[in-house]
């Protein structure tokens, strides 16, 4: 298998383009050379590990992703990158992982793999200050379990379907309230 070649500078503003003519963003408003530049750098510093056919794909997923209907910005990375990681409030948490499903083409291999965080972090704050720990997650369970940290729990199957509510409790229940309405009148 031929070696994925990590991001340019050129195939960076060729993409950078891309998004720009799909926002509609007018030649005046486009970024200059040197704007380019710090911005390949900004995003060569925030995801080191992405390559070429990576950052395409992602850019092209959240192209094909938007709503013509909608008002859109320019992503942030993490917005852009969200089609390759797991996400947390919809930006890519890098300490989390590239995503299970990926095609293959764009999949990380080792020494991508070897560049993310080890330590699982949120990147949103924690919703109350006062039980950060409660919050706390763990990320890879390999890594996890390395660290000593708790797993959380696997999921049920069925609870993965839905809400858990089967038509026999949701029958149960009914009749038990026309009862007590009954008992009451």
């Amino acid at each position: 298998m031929a070696r994925q070649s990590s991001l340019t500078p050129e195939t960076f503003l060729a993409v950078a383009e891309m998004i720009a003519g799909h926002l509609r963003i007018k030649e005046s408003d486009r970024w200059s050379a040197h704007i380019c530049r710090l911005k390949f750098h900004s995003f060569t510093s925030e995801f080191p590990e992405i390559n070429e056919p990576q950052f395409m794909w992602a850019a092209e997923q959240w192209i094909q992703c938007t709503d013509a209907g909608t008002f859109l910005r320019y992503p942030t990375w993490g917005e852009l990158m969200g089609p390759l990681y797991r996400t947390e409030a919809g930006r890519a948490n890098r300490s989390w992982g590239p995503r299970a499903e990926l095609p293959g083409f764009v999949r990380f291999r080792p020494e991508q793999l070897a560049l993310l965080p080890i330590a699982p972090r949120s990147i949103a704050p924690p919703p109350d200050q006062q039980n950060i720990d409660a919050y706390r997650t763990v990320g890879r369970a390999g890594e996890a379990e390395a660290q000593g940290l708790p797993l959380q729990p696997v999921a049920e199957p069925a609870l993965l379907m839905g809400s858990g509510l089967s038509d026999e409790i949701w029958q149960a229940y009914l009749k038990q309230v026309q009862e007590e309405a009954t008992c009451s009148s």
